[in-house]
């Protein structure tokens, strides 16, 4: 059969020109696990080599993220670099896989130490199974794929491949992975000039050159790794910002697998730590019962939880009686392609409802804020009760009806005064600190619900020309020092570039600096702790 079909081959390639290919280092700077990406989530890379396009970006996006069966199957990851970012201009390329390195230096095995297994194949051209598919199909994208490219660019697009046996596999950011790199209908890379001396500036230091030792990593240049793949945040229509004086918080990473949560009161059915997915959850099977400790609630607060599962939960936020001064409720029905909430008081009956769509193998994001007699209700960032002149009573503890009808289970809960206005506080203190924004595990792309807190700073930036900012950002100890300090570096850099390229903000006026774990404002020893360090904060110059 494979035979039969390379016998085609030299009628199908009359006329037609292989593009020059060229060997390519890159550095992965998002995170690819087929616990977290989905088919068209972006995927980036930094050219680590040649030096001819050293410093600038290759872009693709996954084709599939499939995870491993419970026995014998593979997690497999499809992905493509299908773009270059050379000088300024986007070129088209296709790329194959020649090498991987995990961000530890080890070859061919991911992050957890699962032998990779890669691949190549040719994607199918856009008007159906072209040529270059069909030979890429015939061999398993092995010789096939490399004969198949020289059949013309609407076939020639190849698709990387990478498994693991096991129930996933994970690439973090840093790692490294070799690519036999061509132009996909544009001109031969060999005959594009050098990265020019603009375009080395604006991407500024690299991991790999940043000069050894330093304690702190700052740049005041826009970092292009955040202008490509990054939410649109002036066109997202969210506006939660979460509280920042955190007055409760748990995520169960002080929880040991077989005892009851620390920090609850556990009735009903027991619950149990799962860990598996990459998901830390706290579940139960059936409905169990969790009360929280006395705390010194503010007026005005913000409440977050991310939940996972099909059932429904009931958070009661009482009074030190153990009243509920407010009740919400939510649930994701058994298919998980709907979550739905309901907030109510005793007294006043209810305060709104709403449903939203969703991916049933995500966690939902349920969230609260009060804010001088102001209740609004969101579900993954969608504003879904918005109801005036509430009075509530004094809070003093949580309450929750976990897992009730279906199994559930619960990621993170926050509790926090509400934060303060942006400009009034950068005018007063010279500073301004968020736990209001995201970025994907171990990577530098914004999350999208971190769009609020973004447009807040840009209105501030954008109605007083004369105010400079240095974005810092910080973690937590967990992790490795160095990497913990360039990855807050990056991100630092990443939140820089969306304020200039989106929100047309002056580069001039920002400086990015990565702290990691080294200016801890509370203890890294309790998961409270924990989150207060991990911070974004503005500060005035």
């Amino acid at each position: 059969m494979i035979k039969r079909s390379l016998f085609l081959l030299p009628a199908l390639l009359i006329g037609t020109v292989a593009a020059e290919e060229l060997p390519f280092t890159v550095e992965l700077t998002t995170r690819l696990s087929t616990d977290v990406n989905h088919k068209g989530d972006p995927v980036t890379g930094r050219v680590i080599d040649p030096d001819t396009f050293r410093g600038e970006l290759v872009q693709g996006h996954v084709t599939q993220a499939k995870a491993g069966g419970k026995l014998h199957g593979e997690a497999i990851l499809n992905f493509t670099f299908d773009t270059l970012q050379h000088n300024g201009a986007a070129v088209p390329i296709s790329c194959s896989i020649t090498s991987i390195t995990n961000s530890k230096g080890e070859t061919d095995v991911d992050e957890e130490g699962r032998a990779i297994r890669k691949n190549n194949n040719l994607l199918k051209a856009a008007a159906g199974a072209g040529v270059g598919a069909l030979i890429g199909g015939v061999t398993n994208g092995g010789e096939g794929a490399a004969i198949g490219a020289g059949v013309g660019a609407a076939a020639s697009l190849i698709m990387i491949e990478v498994a693991a046996t096991g129930p996933r596999l994970v690439l973090a950011p840093g790692s490294r992975i070799g690519l036999s790199a061509k132009s996909h209908g544009g001109p031969d890379l060999a005959t594009l000039p050098p990265v020019s001396a603009q375009a080395v500036a604006a991407v500024g230091p690299q991991p790999s050159m940043a000069a050894p030792g330093a304690s702190v990593a700052r740049t005041s240049a826009p970092a292009p790794a955040a202008t490509n793949g990054q939410p649109q945040f002036s066109a997202i229509n969210m506006d939660f910002i979460p509280g920042e004086k955190v007055v409760f918080y748990d995520d169960f990473s002080d929880m040991a697998q077989g005892e009851p949560p620390p920090h609850w009161k556990l009735t009903g059915t027991p619950m149990e730590l799962r860990t598996d997915g990459g998901i830390r959850e706290l579940y139960a099977k059936d409905t169990a019962n969790l009360t929280s400790p006395s705390f010194a609630a503010p007026k005005n607060f913000t409440f977050e939880v991310k939940w996972t599962g099909s059932g429904e939960t009931i958070w009661n936020f009482n009074d030190k009686d153990d009243n509920a001064v407010l009740t919400a409720t939510v649930r994701r029905e058994a298919d998980g392609a709907t979550a739905s909430l309901n907030v109510a008081t005793p007294d006043g009956g209810p305060l709104g409802n709403g449903e939203i769509k969703t991916q049933a193998n995500r966690p939902v994001e349920f969230a609260l804020w009060v804010q001088q007699g102001r209740v609004r209700a969101y579900l993954d960032g969608q504003r879904l009760v918005d109801t005036n002149q509430v009075n509530l009573g004094a809070l003093d503890h949580l309450s929750a009806d976990i897992a009730r009808e279906r199994p559930n289970g619960i990621c993170s809960v926050r509790l926090a005064e509400s934060a303060p206005d942006f400009a009034t506080v950068i005018s007063s203190n010279g500073r301004y600190v968020t736990h209001g924004i995201y970025f994907d595990n171990d990577g530098i792309r914004l999350r999208p619900e971190s769009a609020p807190v973004i447009k807040l700073v840009a209105q501030g930036l954008q109605k007083n020309p004369n105010l400079k900012l240095e974005i810092d950002m910080h973690s937590d100890s967990i992790g490795d020092p160095k990497q913990s300090e360039d990855l807050s570096r990056r991100r630092a850099e990443a939140l820089k570039s969306v304020l200039v390229t989106q929100f047309n903000i002056d580069a001039g006026r920002l400086m990015a600096a990565g702290f990691g774990g080294s200016k801890p404002v509370a203890s890294n020893d309790t998961a409270d702790g924990r989150a207060q360090n991990r911070r974004v904060e503005f500060v005035r110059q």
